[in-house]
């Protein structure tokens, strides 16, 4: 979800359209295994479907976000359940939960240290964390297209100007949370391509950029947009286009760790 770039986002397009990030999240519920009257902290809750996962596990349970909007449906869709509006590298807590999940959120997290940091002081001593978010060459294909597009648009900064994620190695991250003082006790990275299938307004690789690149898709010009993503699918479709659907070529960094007692 979000944290410290900034997108706009629209929780109605992203359930509709990207439901598959919501779907992996099951697997990082079953590796928490959050058991009845714990609390748990979802960091990075979006729309709050699965914080209504772990409440319904029998968790009492926290959901942070640092978008408005996401919060704003999560609230009207759960009022029952408990929300607040704070950046995964600003956790305010300290000793509170005894365990923290997190799906799809700690890409958007460029203090990686700074998160890690404040994940390890919420959690209660003896602890764990589970998380899935996007590692080493995550969408790397779809970066790609994106910086040939914008060369053809005659844009010439690179990738680092406008790229909002941090897609870490194994190691990269591994060490990161052990700093911390974590004990890292399992990390999986694996790919897992992503459907996104055309719509009548836009393919489904302009979709994709539409919903978690928003900040480089405002940035367009309405003269540069067709052009744009004209460049984008041509590029990207020997790689990411088959049996008529776009499979955004998605890379995912799966870990658990444990605050020791």
């Amino acid at each position: 979800m979000t944290s410290d770039p900034t997108n706009r986002w629209n929780p109605l397009v992203y359930e509709e359209r990207a439901r598959f990030v919501r779907e992996g999240g099951a697997p990082v519920l079953e590796l928490l295994a959050a058991q009845p009257g714990e609390r748990v902290l979802d960091l990075g809750c979006g729309p709050g479907k699965l914080t209504r996962a772990l409440a319904d596990a029998g968790a009492r349970v926290l959901g942070v976000d640092s978008s408005e909007p996401m919060l704003a449906e999560a609230r009207a869709a759960y009022p029952e359940l408990e929300f607040a509006r704070v950046r995964a590298e600003e956790l305010p807590y300290s000793e509170e939960f005894d365990a923290i999940f997190s799906n799809a959120t700690l890409h958007w997290v460029r203090r990686a240290d700074n998160a890690a940091h404040g994940m390890y002081r919420a959690l209660c001593p003896g602890g764990r964390l589970a998380a899935e978010f996007g590692g080493y060459q995550n969408v790397a294909a779809v970066r790609a297209a994106v910086s040939v597009g914008l060369r053809e648009l005659g844009r010439s900064e690179g990738e680092s100007a406008w790229n909002p994620w941090y897609f870490p190695r194994v190691g990269e991250y591994a060490s990161v949370l052990e700093s911390a003082g974590f004990l890292v006790r399992f990390a999986n990275w694996f790919r897992r391509p992503s459907p996104m299938a055309d719509t009548a307004e836009q393919s489904g690789i302009a979709s994709w950029l539409s919903i978690f690149a928003s900040d480089l898709c405002d940035s367009l010009t309405e003269a540069e947009r067709p052009h744009f993503f004209a460049a984008v699918e041509a590029h990207a479709r020997p790689a990411l286009y088959r049996d008529g659907t776009w499979w955004i070529d998605y890379v995912r960094l799966r870990v658990e760790a444990l605050k020791e007692p």
